[in-house]
């Protein structure tokens, strides 16, 4: 079986921990994050321009940019880089895919390690205009919180009920 984007149910969050980003939040102004595994000795960055959305290499988000981030959600493209796991996530083939991605519902993280001050995207679509990943079946579910669906007629993964680990 196909393996991607299995996500272990007390780890299931948004994305990536050592995220690199395009701006970091200012004092006073609201905080929206995407991310899972985070650093709490580390700032939170928004608008991550790649992160590993699995914590593990085998699905990274990369060459992010984002056209809309605030309380309304985060809208963004960018690139899906994940590894097909056959025969196992070790030797799986990686493939690279370009994405739309849309995440929504910021709440609190549910974490007591994370910044109080920060709410993370709860929901998370990635969604694929070309060359969708062998796995991806719309109408299939994954794992709880974790959907194959179509968006804008377009094959895509909902992540949903997320929340950040920190620490």
């Amino acid at each position: 079986m196909i393996r991607l984007l299995a996500l272990p149910a007390a780890a299931l969050a948004v994305f990536g921990a050592s995220a690199l980003a395009t701006a970091a939040p200012q004092a006073g102004t609201p905080v929206f994050a995407i991310g899972k595994c985070y650093d709490p000795d580390k700032t939170v960055l928004t608008q991550p321009a790649t992160f590993d959305y699995n914590c593990d290499g085998t699905g990274v988000l990369q060459d992010m940019v984002w056209a809309t981030w605030g309380p309304d959600g985060a809208r963004g493209t960018g690139t899906d880089s994940s590894v097909q796991c056959q025969p196992n996530c070790a030797q799986g083939t990686r493939l690279v895919n370009p994405v739309v991605v849309h995440a929504w519902n910021p709440q609190p993280a549910k974490d007591a390690a994370c910044p109080a001050d920060v709410r993370y995207f709860g929901d998370l679509t990635i969604a694929y205009p070309q060359g969708v990943p062998p796995w991806i079946t719309p109408g299939a579910q994954w794992s709880p919180g974790t959907d194959f669906v179509t968006i804008d007629g377009l094959p895509a993964v909902h992540f949903s009920g997320l929340s950040p680990m920190c620490g």
